[in-house]
């Protein structure tokens, strides 16, 4: 990455120069970066010479996602699930948004059985974010809002990692024994958050295991209108596997990387019902929506 000063890391380039493809071999083998719903490039708010990426969730369909496909065992994503944020106040992070999403294969065999979600802000309400200044976020680690986290890294001594990782899409129902049937496998339940270290540990269980896609989304449950929940942020500098979106060279074509053998989303519209924005239906997006008000509403 960019040293220790996160916050001064930055890509360079015009806001407003043409979206070209970029003409570079190692970028085109690890593909590029889509963006969906509100998310767009746009000029950095402290400067123009620097693009990055804008979601609104004040207006229509009120999220935005960044998403990359990445096919990838859990473990070989440390240290490469990181971005940067900007809210406008009185946006903040609140209520699971902003997150990353990794859709995961569990049995190897092309489909996710679900999302991983990676939360932003201080444990356990993950909010109280500061507004109208750049944030770093590792998903594998430390923050610069809460700095080292309570728990060690894997294979270090040192406090480092947050609870911070929701695995509950892949629990399995009521009167099933983990690991589940083959077509259809399941974790024991680890809790609302775990550490990152617990997260590989859980996954890397199932050998045929792949992460097929990271995407970084923003979205609201609230009224629509200025609220910590509804308005405009900035990300920059989201790296998501091997592959790091920098600027508008890096991918700004719509839709959503799917990963895992499966063609990229084109379609960029508000999904019926997709309620955790992944481009897809599933019997998760439903429990996903009635948890997610029933915790954050608390909070």
């Amino acid at each position: 990455m960019c040293g220790a000063l996160f916050l001064l890391c930055g890509g360079l380039g015009a806001a407003s120069t043409p979206v070209v493809a970029r003409d570079d071999g190692d970028r085109d083998r690890r593909g590029e970066f889509r963006l969906g719903g509100t998310a767009e490039v746009a000029p950095d708010p402290e400067n123009p010479a620097n693009e990055v990426i804008r979601i609104r969730t004040d207006v229509a369909p009120f999220f935005g996602t960044v998403s990359h496909r990445v096919d990838a065992k859990i473990r070989t994503l440390d240290n490469q699930l990181e971005f940067k944020s900007w809210f406008l106040a009185p946006k903040s992070c609140f209520g699971g948004a902003p997150r990353l999403q990794l859709a995961i294969d569990l049995n190897g065999d092309g489909q996710p059985e679900g999302n991983a979600f990676g939360y932003f802000g201080t444990f356990p309400s993950f909010a109280n974010c500061p507004t109208q200044t750049w944030l770093y976020e590792d998903l594998t680690g430390g923050d610069s809002i809460t700095g080292p986290g309570p728990l060690t890294s894997t294979g270090q001594l040192t406090p480092n990692e947050e609870l911070e990782w929701d695995l509950t899409q892949f629990v399995c129902a009521a009167g099933v024994t983990p690991p589940g049937p083959p077509d259809d496998p399941c974790i024991a339940h680890p809790g609302f958050v775990t550490s990152w270290s617990n997260a590989e540990t859980i996954i890397g269980a199932f050998p045929k295991h792949q992460v097929c896609s990271v995407a970084l989304v923003d979205d609201s449950f609230l009224t629509p209108g200025p609220s910590i929940m509804s308005g405009t942020a900035y990300y920059d500098l989201f790296s998501a596997g091997g592959a790091t979106w920098t600027d508008h060279r890096d991918g700004t074509r719509r839709g959503f990387a799917m990963g895992c053998g499966r063609d990229d989303d084109d379609n960029d519209d508000d999904d019926d019902g997709d309620h955790d924005h992944d481009h897809r239906r599933t019997k998760h997006d439903d429990t996903f929506e009635r948890h997610r008000r029933q915790h954050w509403r608390s909070r």
